[in-house]
């Protein structure tokens, strides 16, 4: 009897699904419960589970793509030259968002545009484990792998509305243990979270086609973090963050259409 096998890329996910929410929820759980561990400790964690997609990855580099090695892989994920328009215009995009959202909470709320949007005292420290904290230990796995793999099999939008779904629901233990919201307030976290994870991957997506690098990944991703850590406000910053994504992403997607180069297939992935 012909058995139907699980797709490489779902067993990938499943992993490192399974890898990350066992550091947070049984690793994280234990050390904060049982040994109340100080903040550093969690934090270390925190970064261990933030690892698990590239872990995972190198783990099960072989099965996923036999004959390509871990140095092949790496070399295929930066091959194309970076440009710095691309470069550039991820902060102003990112940040820009970040204080049109603070501008139109502040307004609502009607207060100063700095109750929304403050620099953290510690900045430097604040960079150095959003560096290691998220874009450096997962997109090896989620653009660099999964995401021509999705691309390539249910093409580019699908593919990435796909992941950008599989990226936020990775992050749901962090949605539990690491936020303040409660009831209604909590819903509309959760909300924002899909919303505006999705639209990022998007938007990433499109920039990925324009310069088939992963720094790319890694820079958007990096900023990204970097913006909500300047956050002060409430809830409602999240509900104009979620739209403004939303907005941003979907005005990208015609300047995808009219590129000329070719979608991303996963053979071109395969070869060593």
């Amino acid at each position: 009897m012909k058995t139907n096998k699980l797709n490489p890329m779902w067993t990938y996910t499943i992993a490192a699904y399974l890898a990350f929410w066992a550091i947070i929820l049984v690793l994280g759980g234990l050390a904060s419960m049982v040994f109340d561990a100080p903040p550093a400790v969690m934090t270390g964690i925190t970064i261990l589970g933030s690892w698990s997609p590239t872990i995972v990855l190198l783990l099960m580099l072989r099965k996923l793509k036999p004959g390509l090695t871990i140095k092949g892989f790496y070399k295929q994920a930066f091959h194309d030259r970076l440009k710095p328009s691309l470069v550039l215009a991820v902060p102003i995009i990112v940040f820009g968002i970040l204080l049109a959202a603070a501008w139109a909470a502040s307004l609502v709320q009607g207060t100063a545009l700095a109750d929304q949007v403050a620099v953290p005292s510690a900045l430097g420290l604040v960079v150095l484990l959003t560096v290691f904290q998220g874009p450096s230990g997962e997109e090896s796995g989620w653009r660099g792998y999964l995401r021509p793999e999705l691309e390539g099999r249910y093409g580019f939008t699908r593919g990435n509305v796909i992941l950008g779904l599989v990226w936020a629901f990775w992050h749901a233990p962090l949605w539990l243990v690491a936020s303040d919201y409660a009831g209604a307030e909590a819903l509309v976290y959760v909300v924002a979270n899909i919303v505006v994870l999705t639209a990022l991957t998007l938007i990433m997506g499109v920039f990925m086609r324009r310069c088939d690098n992963l720094f790319l990944a890694f820079w958007i991703h990096f900023c990204f973090n970097v913006s909500l850590r300047l956050f002060t406000g409430d809830i409602r910053f999240f509900v104009f963050l979620s739209v403004l994504y939303a907005v941003v992403a979907l005005g990208l997607l015609p300047s995808m259409r009219r590129t000329s180069q070719s979608p991303v297939m996963v053979s071109a992935r395969s070869r060593a």
